[in-house]
C-alpha cells in the first residue's frame, strides 16, 4: 500500500484486563462486516479499500487513514483478534473518521497535543474523543466493549489531582455533552475546568484521593509496598518487584490506586495488587494467548520462584516479539543488545 499514513487513534490506555479466550472470525469477514457498517455512515463514498490488522490486545486498537492521491480514501483497522463486541468496535472506530471528515467537527490535526510535548494534556484530548465517540455508541443502542462504566473508569483514574466526586462530575458532563468540535476537544484538554460550573475555589485539596494521586506520583510503586500491613508479604511484594526490574530489562514500572503493574513495550504483562491486608494478587498476561493468571499469595505460599520464573518467560515472548518487529523495521525502536 503506498500513501502517507494519517493516525485518528484515539489514544492507548492499559489498564489491567480479563481477557476472554480469542475465537476465531476470518479478516475477510471482518472487512464485510466493516463494509456494511461503512454503508449506514455519509461518509461510505468517501472511503475505498478497507484494510483489516489484527493484534493481540482491545487496547491497541485503531483506524488509520492511508492518504491516496484521488478523491477517495484508503482505511486501514486495527482490531482486536476476539470477535467480542466486534461490531460495536469497529463502528466506534469509524466514528473517528466520520468525525475528521465532518466539515461542523473543524477537525485540524495540526492543532492536536503532542505526545511527547504534551503527555497529560493528550491523554486528557484521546479521553475526551473516546467519550465522544462512545457516548453516541451507548446512544444508538450498539453494545460496545468501551461501554459507560469502563470509559468512566478510565477517566476517573487519569484525573489523579482531583477527588473523584469532582472527575466524576466532569466524566458526566463529558458523556452528556452531545456534540463536540474539535477546537472545543482541545480547550478542554488543556482546561478541563470548562466544562462544568466548577471553577477550583471549592475543590478540598487535603481530600483522600488527591492524597492517593500524590502518592502515586511520588515513587508510588515503593510507596504501594510500603504500605502493605504483613511483613511477610512485603517482602514477598518486594522479591517480586526486585525481580522483575533487575531480571526483566526494560521494563516500567507504573502504579494504580490498587496497586503495581509492569510494562514492557507498551505491553501489560504483570499486575500486582497490594490492596488485601491478608494476600497479595499477582496476575500474568500472556499477550500471545491473551489469557491471563492469578496467583493468590499468603504469607505462607511457596511458589514465589515458580511465579517469578513465569514472568521471566512472558517477558522473554515479550523481548523476542519486539526484536523481531524492529528486525523488519529498524528504525521503529531500538534493539537492546
Amino acid at each position: 500500500m503506498q500513501g502517507r499514513e494519517e493516525h485518528l487513534s484515539f489514544g492507548k490506555v492499559f489498564p489491567p484486563l480479563c481477557i476472554h479466550k480469542m475465537t476465531s472470525i476470518s479478516l475477510q469477514a471482518k472487512q464485510i462486516i466493516a463494509r456494511d457498517i461503512l454503508n449506514t455512515l455519509p461518509l461510505a463514498n468517501l472511503i475505498r479499500n478497507i484494510y483489516v490488522k489484527e493484534v493481540d490486545s482491545p487496547w491497541n486498537e485503531k483506524i488509520t487513514r492511508l492518504k491516496k492521491e484521488s478523491s477517495q480514501t484508503d482505511i486501514k483497522l486495527t482490531l482486536w483478534k476476539n470477535e467480542m463486541f466486534l461490531y460495536g468496535r469497529i463502528y466506534r472506530l469509524f466514528l473517528y473518521v466520520a468525525d475528521a471528515f465532518d466539515p461542523n467537527f473543524h477537525y485540524n490535526p495540526d492543532l492536536t497535543p503532542h505526545g511527547m510535548a504534551e503527555p497529560k494534556t493528550r491523554e486528557t484530548y484521546n479521553h475526551i474523543w473516546g467519550i465522544y465517540v462512545d457516548s453516541r455508541i451507548e446512544n444508538m443502542g450498539i453494545a460496545n466493549f468501551f461501554d459507560r462504566t469502563l470509559r468512566r473508569n478510565l477517566f476517573i483514574d487519569t484525573q489523579k489531582t482531583l477527588p473523584w466526586t469532582v472527575s466524576n462530575l466532569l466524566f458526566k458532563k463529558l458523556w452528556n455533552k452531545g456534540t463536540f468540535t474539535h477546537p472545543e476537544m482541545i480547550d478542554y484538554s488543556y482546561n478541563l475546568d470548562k466544562i462544568s460550573e466548577h471553577d477550583g475555589s471549592s475543590v478540598d485539596f487535603d481530600a483522600f484521593e488527591i492524597e492517593i494521586g500524590r502518592s502515586l506520583m511520588e515513587h508510588s510503586a515503593k510507596k504501594n509496598v510500603d504500605n502493605i500491613v504483613s511483613n511477610s508479604l512485603r517482602d514477598i511484594a518486594y522479591r517480586i518487584l526486585n525481580f522483575t526490574t533487575s531480571h526483566c530489562r526494560g521494563t516500567l514500572v507504573e502504579s494504580s490506586y490498587y496497586g503495581i503493574y509492569f510494562i514492557y513495550d507498551q505491553e501489560i504483562f504483570v499486575e500486582m495488587a497490594t490492596t488485601r491486608p491478608d494476600a497479595v494478587l499477582i496476575t500474568l498476561f500472556d499477550f500471545q494467548s491473551n489469557l491471563h493468571r492469578t496467583y493468590t499469595v499468603t504469607e505462607d505460599s511457596e511458589e514465589i520462584h515458580t511465579i517469578q520464573q513465569a514472568i521471566k518467560v512472558i517477558y522473554d515472548r515479550i523481548a523476542n516479539h519486539s526484536r523481531l518487529k524492529a528486525i523488519k523495521n529498524p528504525y521503529a525502536a531500538p534493539v537492546e543488545k
